[in-house]
């Protein structure tokens, strides 16, 4: 009898212990996500910056140049990485700025990057088929995305469009 009961009470905290594990897990994803299209916003604004200040300049700034100029902020994450940044850009001969993901993203930041890029349609996610941005809110945005269709950005990978100041 009481086996039966220890057993019983092992098996409930076993049980509240996964649940709870399982929701620590779903937050700690959800927080990743989040950084990484925080890492997405501190990238542009430093890109946009960039060319703010060297407006006759065209194609795409380096990490490098990025850092040296002090453009991305020191206490950054992209600062301090070594490795190849998740994000890159290209500025077109109109002076529009994309930015892009360079690989798909482990998990889908369209939610997070919409709601920071305030549902704005200059946010949206690259179709190769279409060549247009495609809004996560409002669909097909209509924005023609040709002037970096060459560049090697995965179908499905997230966009932000941006003018200089």
């Amino acid at each position: 009898m009481w086996n039966a009961a220890v057993m019983a009470i092992l098996i409930a905290v076993a049980g509240v212990y996964a649940t709870r594990n399982t929701e620590t897990l779903d937050n700690v994803q959800a927080a990743q996500a989040a950084s990484m299209a925080a890492e997405m916003g501190i990238y542009r604004n430093a890109v946009i910056n960039y060319f703010s200040e060297h407006a006759s300049s065209y194609n795409t700034v380096s990490t490098a140049v990025l850092k040296s100029g002090g453009y991305l902020p020191s206490w950054s994450r992209l600062y301090q990485q070594a490795a190849p940044l998740a994000w890159n850009n290209f500025r077109d001969a109109t002076g529009v700025i994309y930015i892009y993901a360079t690989a798909l993203p482990e998990r889908n930041l369209n939610a997070e990057l919409a709601s920071l890029a305030q549902n704005s349609v200059l946010f949206g996610i690259y179709d190769s088929t279409t060549n247009r941005l495609q809004s996560p809110v409002a669909g097909d945005t209509l924005i023609p995305t040709t002037a970096i269709s060459a560049m090697s950005i995965p179908n499905g990978a997230p966009v932000w469009i941006a003018m200089i100041k």
